[in-house]
């Protein structure tokens, strides 16, 4: 075997086994890189090896560096990767504490105000929140799920806000917009994918 073929094999042992000290399975590892999970199986079995830029990815990912994916001595992995989503979750909860503090505020001094309505208000603002982050973190399941949020819950505070005849209206015309821009981002990943 040459150096060529055990690098490649080394390679390919290393992402299988940094996937799965993650608990990730080929098709989630995939969805997180935004790969194919076909390529995530042909790189594990050595049929293929990533290029360089795709490898610093996967690196990045496990919270190790291109001398480790290469090494057969494995280290241990760098769990920043499970700490975004606490810190998403972390800044979109501070639109529910403000809302929180504010109906107690509003409930307090008397305004002539439905201060319910602000936790409703609360929700589109943390799911922009967290589409913005899944953007960031290309996770492509949670992006779309991020968006239909915001997008629904947007609409929900119109129709509380508003009072006028046919209000349900803001929902028909939700659809197409959440058709459009659903098909929006999936043109933006296929863009990444042929790249």
């Amino acid at each position: 075997m040459n150096e060529q073929d055990k690098l490649i094999n080394q390679v390919a042992e290393n992402i299988a086994y940094y996937r799965k000290k993650m608990n990730l399975t080929q098709f989630e590892l995939a969805e997180k890189l935004n790969y194919s999970d076909k390529s995530i199986s042909k790189w594990e079995r050595a049929e293929g090896i990533p290029t360089v830029v795709v490898l610093k990815e996967i690196c990045d990912f496990f919270g190790i560096t291109l001398n480790d994916i290469t090494n057969p001595k494995k280290v241990k992995i760098n769990y920043k990767m499970k700490k975004r989503g606490l810190i998403a979750y972390f800044y979109a909860s501070i639109a529910f504490v403000v809302a929180v503090i504010l109906y107690g505020i509003f409930n307090l001094i008397d305004i002539n105000f439905a201060a319910w309505k602000l936790i409703i208000y609360a929700i589109p603002i943390a799911s922009l929140v967290l589409f913005i982050f899944s953007i960031i973190w290309n996770q492509r399941i949670e992006t779309y799920l991020y968006l239909s949020s915001f997008i629904w819950t947007l609409a929900l505070s119109f129709y509380v806000s508003i009072s006028i005849p046919n209000k349900y209206m803001i929902f028909i015309i939700a659809i197409p917009v959440h058709l459009f821009l659903l098909y929006l981002i999936r043109l933006i990943y296929f863009s990444k994918d042929s790249n």
